[in-house]
């Protein structure tokens, strides 16, 4: 179970004409190709949820999605992870 390192971008879509604004958060490797996809979340709920799902502290999950929430979009560096588990939260293929 390899573990692979790089960003967390967070970005809020404020959404099209008849779409409603959702939540990408999408992992950015610093090295190597790999088949990334975003993951997109419906409300701050979720994206706390996601990101407690993804082993931040809930505090940390909060911070973040609070971050993202009002600056539109955030990076979080140096974000260490198993491959698994970025492939059960769907962000790897």
């Amino acid at each position: 179970m390899p573990k692979l390192m790089g960003n967390l971008q967070i970005k809020l879509n404020p959404g099209n004409e008849g779409e409603r604004p959702y939540f990408e958060v999408v992992f950015v490797p610093y090295a190597g190709r790999l088949n990334t996809k975003p993951a997109k979340v419906n409300n701050l709920d979720d994206l706390v949820a996601l990101l407690a799902d993804l082993k931040l502290s809930e505090d940390e999950a909060q911070k973040w999605a609070g971050r993202a929430r009002s600056q539109g979009v955030v990076i979080i560096p140096s974000f260490e992870r198993t491959d698994i588990l970025l492939k059960e939260m769907g962000l790897l293929v």
